[in-house]
């Protein structure tokens, strides 16, 4: 039995397996016996491979085959609803309870942060408060138990965030951290970095560190100051730039306790967007920032 590129998004899974194990891939290749090219080749999305070759290389890597076969089928679930779903989803009890169910019966994540993203654009905060209350521990128990964050695992965090217990927080970050880390480490073998997830990784840190000062938990903080210094420049994008500057002035403000420099820090920042980035993006970066340097204060310090 050979798996095709266009079965179930095959390749898909089993590069986001190999991505975040961090078995080099030489080894891999030594213990499939299979070539580079050939194994590269698939992972890109053309040709085929063995039964007995994907066993070797699930073996060494340390993932089950229900594992594998289980994500293989969500990806191809997520690409088949979002072919099959309207352009505007209609928000009302029997939206929610299909993407329960959808979670459920295929543990695809995509459903429920669909559900989410429809439900938070509901024009009525109290009927988009109700359908939010129902959906939210099943996101909330999906989250705190990830020891690894896809793209679509660290987009849903970043959609309720607000919403978790901080207790819950500190339970989940170990394994973003543990997730960047082993980008950087797949980096390192060779493969390409995920710009977008890393994006969003680092995101979660950024609200995080804010989030552990708004509870007064400083101490929280340390561990992620440092892994955002020792970012490899090799994966900066001009976003990832902005997060590192936005994780030194939350420094210079609360750690060091010098605002005047702090303000300076964020209004250069703040200054950049406006010059570089498209109109279309300010507000996201605005959102991101507090809106303004007095709004982004009162929050981690209040």
């Amino acid at each position: 039995m050979a798996f095709h590129i266009d079965e179930n998004h095959y390749n898909e899974a089993l590069k986001l397996f190999i991505r975040e194990k961090g078995v080099p891939v030489k080894i891999i290749l030594a213990h499939a016996d299979i070539s580079r090219s050939r194994f590269y080749g698939y992972l890109n999305g053309s040709g085929d491979l063995a039964m007995s070759r994907l066993l070797s290389i699930l073996e060494v890597i340390h993932v089950s085959l229900d594992e594998f076969m289980l994500y293989a089928r969500s990806l191809k679930a997520v690409n088949t609803n979002m072919q099959s779903q309207p352009e505007a989803l209609i928000v009302d009890e029997a939206m929610v309870e299909n993407a329960l169910q959808i979670y459920k019966q295929t543990k695809d994540v995509a459903a429920i942060g669909t559900a989410i993203t429809q439900i938070k654009a509901h024009d009525s905060e109290e009927v988009a408060g109700k359908f939010f209350k129902k959906i939210l521990p099943t996101a909330r128990n999906i989250l705190c138990r990830r020891h690894y964050f896809s793209l679509m695992d660290a987009n849903l965090l970043l959609d309720i965030m607000d919403n978790l217990r901080y207790e819950d927080l500190q339970t989940i970050l170990p394994f973003v951290r543990k997730t960047m880390m082993q980008q950087q480490a797949c980096q390192q073998a060779g493969f390409k970095m995920e710009v977008v997830r890393q994006q969003a990784l680092l995101t979660v840190i950024y609200r995080y560190t804010l989030r552990a000062f708004h509870e007064k938990a400083n101490d929280d903080t340390k561990r992620d100051f440092d892994l955002v210094d020792s970012l490899e420049p090799a994966i900066s994008d001009w976003y990832t730039n902005v997060i590192r500057k936005l994780m030194t002035v939350i420094k210079t403000l609360i750690v060091v306790g010098n605002e005047y420099e702090a303000r300076v820090a964020y209004n250069n920042i703040l200054a950049a967007v406006y010059a570089i980035q498209p109109q279309s993006a300010w507000n996201n970066y605005e959102k991101l920032m507090h809106n303004n340097f007095n709004d982004f204060k009162t929050y981690a310090m209040s």
